[in-house]
């Protein structure tokens, strides 16, 4: 014993001489302790309570629809740590607009938190690595992370925003191709000008900071359609697009230019009589000689593909599509072709071939794909496609596979994307820490997962739980009483139960529950409420509930579900109910309460019976519909479709009524010059107003939303930057959550879901 406390002695004095060890205390900030916590908190996204600091791991979620139609967000309500979405959609994804990093073996999106994702605002067509682990991207965008870019951008390694490049604002740009040579990158497609040079469709930039070279010009025909590819052999630049004049020449299609000063070389002229090239790919033929494959839609000459060594002499390769051909890749002796076709030679093959870079023979035929190919990517062995297929060698795959070489077996790469991918060209790159960066012009999510209507987010990494029911159709109303969800739309159908309209789910186990209103007809469930004992609902063409006559309106009693006595009696529909003191206030689209043939649109009515209280007023009525009301202090906020209220005045789209004076309050502070769809009150003053509207109070900067502070009497100057209707919104822990129509907010792609503190 008495040797073992002699050598841990010496152990101490030899660590810490004389001194005695100090205490370890893993919450001292200045401690290594303190900062390899937090680094372990960090990478683990532990959110347990601790000393050391939390991080904002959310990344929320949006709504998708996969194809044409509206998607939106029109109700949101909150559930311990749940965010509850209900309206008009079929997917949920991240929203990470059109340019995204994704793993190489899964197709999943890298986090938020270690790729900030680029959110691009506008289509994306083309992307090319910048040689250091970063990239130029190209399309018809406007802005990049929130930043604005107009048509091209860089990014740095790490997904960030190079904000040293940077090109002249043009709102009518469209960037298709991208070149990078030296210290030049040279841009193609379709813009009529660059800036204020007279360079049309091509122009060479600096490619570090975005700026014009004017001593390159290729003289674009003017009347051209665009230039869609680049390419080059390390001698010289090749134009790929729909002109007839080039770099001082007559050249249809496929040109040859200097790269100094981007005249044509006229030796090199292949004679296609009509249609566009679309796709360039330098590779090599079967003896190992360098030529040009081309794609696109040359009808009449060479069969949409055909390939020309650098001279521009015709070679033997002459596969024969029967339709366009989007895109070329080469795998050594393999070339593989995507496109519109469904034969190659005579070989049925729809979509994608493999054939031989000799004279074009078919090698494989048929990968069973029930679609078209937009675009082809050769990643080292693996061959990434995007398109309009969902099967591929009869593996279930949306819009996007990779094809493991030489074998061709589908691999896991599964981004599965909300719809489908048409435009040629769209690319496959390679990026740093063995991710895929692919850019497409239609899809604006990936790794989507199906919710039909309804779904719940996680709040903390704001992506979706399992286990939520499926809505047939639409929702248009959420409201939680305790354990219970009640949910209005236009559905019939929950979860594979029969739910006309109306729906309560038990919580937290989102089952449907076994209490069932009968809604006769076909109504639509726009708005729900309540009191400390009654539920009030309103809709359209609502008539009857559980066999008792309800027109526009009613309620239950919260304290067994039955139908209450409750009965205003609307001529028309209920849209939206507010609670106050002892009356309910019904804002609608109606032209009778109680049977009178007279109140329209808002009027208060009794809690218990639904009488009429000849308040607001009995003879003056909002001219049109009355859609959103929040309650602050004395004062009632009322949006809608209305410019005036009977005889009192004008009031564009929104109104304030004075409860203790019982008035509507004039001069009117804030109005809007569309139709507002939602007003929401929180305690911090602020007033969130979301409609169809261009500006509130004369600001055309609050396009759809904005913010009037009942504090302050004032218009908030902060600009949303949403592109559509903002439906609904929720306050929880510090941060606002807004839902709509929308698919861009805040200067970034957000599809439907957005969450704010107002100062972005």
């Amino acid at each position: 014993m008495r040797k073992m406390i002699f050598i841990y002695s010496m152990v101490m004095v030899l660590l810490f001489g004389c001194k005695p060890a100090k205490l370890s205390n893993p919450c001292d900030i200045k401690s290594k302790d303190y900062f390899f916590g937090t680094l372990i908190r960090f990478v683990t996204e532990d959110r347990s309570p601790s000393c050391y600091p939390s991080f904002d791991f959310q990344n929320l979620w949006g709504v998708f629809q996969g194809t044409s139609g509206t998607t939106s967000v029109n109700a949101m309500t909150s559930y311990n740590d749940q965010i509850i979405i209900g309206g008009n959609f079929q997917f949920v994804g991240p929203s990470t607009g059109e340019a995204v990093y994704l793993e190489t073996a899964t197709g999943k999106v890298l986090p938020n938190r270690y790729c900030p994702y680029l959110k691009v605002v506008g289509g994306t067509q083309t992307a090319i690595s910048d040689g250091n682990g970063g990239f130029y991207i190209g399309g018809s965008f406007f802005w990049v992370q929130g930043e604005e870019r107009y048509g091209l951008a860089h990014i740095l390694p790490g997904c960030q925003l190079d904000r040293n490049f940077n090109v002249p604002k043009d709102t009518s740009r469209e960037v298709r191709a991208l070149l990078l040579m030296g210290d030049s990158l040279y841009v193609g497609g379709l813009f009529p000008t660059w800036s204020d040079s007279n360079q049309k469709f091509l122009v060479r930039l600096n490619r570090y900071t975005g700026a014009i070279d004017n001593s390159f010009n290729a003289n674009v025909d003017p009347s051209a359609s665009g230039v869609f590819d680049l390419e080059t052999d390390g001698q010289a630049l090749y134009v790929c697009g729909d002109f007839t004049s080039i770099g001082g020449g007559a050249q249809r299609g496929i040109a040859k230019l200097s790269f100094h000063s981007g005249s044509l070389f006229s030796s090199f002229s292949p004679i296609i009589s009509a249609g566009t090239c679309l796709d360039l790919y330098y590779g090599t033929d079967a003896n190992g000689s360098p030529n040009f494959f081309v794609g696109g839609d040359f009808t009449a000459t060479y069969n949409y593909a055909f390939s020309i060594y650098p001279d521009g002499t015709l070679t033997t390769w002459n596969p024969g599509p029967n339709a366009q051909v989007n895109s070329i890749q080469q795998y050594q002796n393999t070339i593989y072709i995507g496109g519109q076709f469904s034969l190659v030679g005579a070989s049925v093959s729809t979509g994608l071939a493999s054939v031989n870079n000799g004279t074009g023979g078919i090698i494989t035929a048929n990968y069973n794909l029930n679609g078209n190919v937009a675009s082809l990517g050769l990643l080292g062995d693996t061959l990434y496609l995007s398109g309009s297929f969902t099967t591929v060698k009869s593996v279930g795959r949306n819009y996007m596979a990779a094809l493991s070489l030489p074998s061709e077996s589908v691999n896991a790469f599964n981004p599965n994307p909300d719809g489908t991918i048409t435009n040629p060209g769209s690319d496959f790159v390679s990026a740093e820490n063995g991710v895929v960066f692919v850019t497409t012009s239609i899809r604006s999510t990936v790794n989507v997962l199906p919710r039909s209507n309804f779904a719940v987010l996680d709040e903390v990494t704001g992506a979706p739980i399992e286990g939520t029911p499926n809505f047939d159709f639409a929702i248009k109303a959420l409201h939680r009483v305790g354990n219970r969800l009640f949910v209005g739309g236009s559905f019939n159908n929950v979860a594979g139960e029969s739910r006309n309209r109306f729906a309560i789910l038990d919580l937290p186990s989102y089952q449907v529950s076994p209490v069932n209103h009968i809604l006769s007809g076909t109504p639509e469930i726009r708005t729900i409420t309540s009191d400390e004992s009654q539920l009030y609902v309103g809709g359209d063409s609502l008539t009857n509930v559980n066999g008792n006559t309800r027109n526009g309106a009613f309620a239950l009693n919260l304290s067994d579900l039955s139908v209450s006595g409750w009965n205003p009696n609307l001529a028309g529909s209920g849209e939206n109910f507010l609670v106050a003191n002892d009356l309910v206030f019904l804002g609608g689209l109606y032209s009778g309460i109680n049977g009178d043939g007279v109140t329209t649109s808002y009027q208060a009515v009794d809690k218990l019976t639904g009488t009429k209280r000849n308040i607001p007023s009995s003879t003056n009525f909002p001219n049109s519909g009355v859609y959103a009301q929040a309650l602050v202090g004395s004062r009632i906020f009322l949006g809608g479709q209305f410019t005036t209220i009977g005889s009192i005045g004008t009031f564009n789209n929104i109104a304030v009524y004075n409860l203790t004076n019982q008035s509507y309050e004039q001069p009117n502070q804030v109005y809007g010059d569309g139709i507002v769809y939602h007003i929401a009150a929180y305690p911090d003053g602020n007033i969130l107003i979301g409609g169809s509207f261009t500006g509130l109070n004369g600001a055309t900067e609050n396009y759809s939303f904005g913010v009037f502070n009942s504090n302050t009497n004032t218009v908030s100057p902060w600009k949303s930057g949403f592109n559509d209707v903002v439906y609904t919104s929720m306050y929880k822990n510090g941060k606002y959550y807004l839902g709509g129509a929308f698919t861009n907010a805040l200067r970034r792609s957000n599809g439907g879901l957005v969450r704010s503190n107002f100062n972005e």
